[in-house]
């Protein structure tokens, strides 16, 4: 392992860490990310980044960039929080539900990234060897927009490629594949009429909108196994005494490829638009964002699992592992809710998530690495309060050390080693079909 890597990481822990908290209490949503990006912005023109704040079409994005020359390694953090997850790093329930909170742990995540990102460039310094690093600050992420709409304006083409990470429950070298995702907004627009004096001069848009969803809700018969269909109701003010002229509804549609979701979508169309015929209303819809799959690059995989297996797995304290047990009991019946201490071995084939991020958009793109580091218990769960507290807890910036460093390390391989670099674009090659931006 690279000593000035490992060294800085070290010695600037406290200030990594402080970062880290400090986006932590900003808990910003998708796409109001000011605060979380200016201090992210600010840390690395610290160490001498050119840095441009709103570029891609997105106001809270971040282009931090230094060194010259190839390969040109990008390194793509995020820092969107969720709303209604508020808890501070205390191991039983004292949050504010009205309050956002890092139920994903993206103030690890972006941290971890962008520490990575500094670490090789000391390295590179130190070891007089050239080529370019970029940080890639990635808004809105949970809703599956950030990296799409960035994509679509010309950024990360520049990457020979890319790396990045996610805070979970396990030490994972990335033969991870999620799910492919549109999300998509469905406009109801009827007739409104009192409900109760003139209820046949009505054409209520929310029947619409039931009638629609207990339409797909049949089709979850008749669609893949892999497919997760799920949706909530755009709620405006209604009244019961008045046929709603207006309402709508939100669905997610995901599936393993995104040819499967392709179909799928078309059938749900359809129903929309059989729930209008039947409602004498009209539809429209919105797509919020499309994304695709993830393309994994198992040459990158085993690059990052050598790297993760030579560092191993982060050992947690005493008072970390009292906290996760205490923390346990809210999780679990079981007594032995442990921290992830082990490298999940390469098995050689893809495994299928359940959940979907943007990230499958650049791996579509560019050459790929992504994996997990345990940042919260086994037995947990993401988008959970207990995830945040550990969040902000030094159980989440232990995994996020280990984390920058499986990065950092990564990265002055591909760096330094020509053939790992070859393998890695040869793979990508071979396996790509080609991307093109569906929003």
């Amino acid at each position: 392992m690279n000593h000035t890597i490992q060294t800085y990481l070290q010695e600037d822990i406290q200030r990594i860490q402080k970062l880290s908290l400090d986006i932590f209490h900003c808990a910003e949503l998708a796409e109001t990310e000011v605060k979380s990006a200016q201090l992210m912005a600010d840390y690395l023109r610290e160490h001498n980044f050119q840095v441009e704040l709103g570029i891609g079409g997105m106001p809270t994005s971040i282009r931090g960039i230094w060194g010259s020359g190839t390969p040109c390694i990008g390194f793509l953090g995020e820092y969107d929080a969720l709303p209604q997850l508020d808890q501070p790093p205390q191991p039983y329930y004292c949050g504010n539900p009205e309050k956002n909170g890092h139920g994903c742990g993206h103030n690890l995540l972006g941290v971890g990234s962008a520490a990575a990102a500094v670490a090789l460039t000391k390295a590179l310094a130190a070891g007089h060897l050239s080529g370019t690093i970029i940080y890639y600050g990635c808004p809105a992420e949970e809703i599956l927009k950030g990296k799409v709409t960035m994509i679509s304006h010309g950024c990360f083409t520049e990457l020979d490629t890319a790396l990045s990470w996610h805070p979970g429950m396990e030490n994972n070298c990335g033969e991870l594949s999620y799910l492919a995702m549109d999300s998509i907004q469905f406009f109801f627009q009827g007739k409104s009429a009192h409900a109760s004096a003139a209820p046949h001069k009505g054409r209520s848009a929310l029947d619409a909108c039931e009638l629609m969803n207990v339409g797909v809700n049949y089709l979850r018969e008749h669609v893949p196994e892999n497919v997760r269909m799920h949706y909530s109701y755009l709620l405006g003010d209604m009244a019961p005494n008045i046929v709603p002229a207006q309402a709508g509804v939100w669905y997610f549609i995901r599936g393993q490829k995104r040819e499967t979701v392709d179909d799928v979508m078309g059938r749900v169309l359809d129903i929309a638009r059989g729930a209008a015929l039947m409602t004498s209303t009209e539809v429209t819809w919105k797509f919020l964002s499309r994304g695709y799959d993830t393309l994994v690059n198992m040459s990158m995989c085993g690059l990052i699992h050598r790297v993760m297996t030579e560092l191993g797995a982060p050992e947690f304290t005493k008072d970390e592992k009292d906290f996760i047990q205490t923390l346990g009991a809210q999780i679990s019946s079981e007594s032995d809710v442990l921290m992830d201490e082990t490298i999940a071995p390469l098995t050689g084939a893809v495994t299928y998530m359940t959940g979907s991020t943007d990230i499958s958009d650049v791996s579509q793109l560019i050459p790929t690495g992504y994996f997990r580091a345990a940042c919260g218990p086994k037995g947990s769960a993401l988008h959970t309060w207990q995830y945040t507290a550990c969040a902000g807890h030094a159980v989440g910036e232990r995994g996020m050390a280990f984390a920058a460093q499986v990065l950092a390390e990564t990265g002055l391989e591909l760096i330094a080693n020509p053939d790992a670099i070859k393998n890695v674009k040869k793979e990508f090659q071979q396996k790509s079909k080609g991307y093109s931006a569906l929003v």
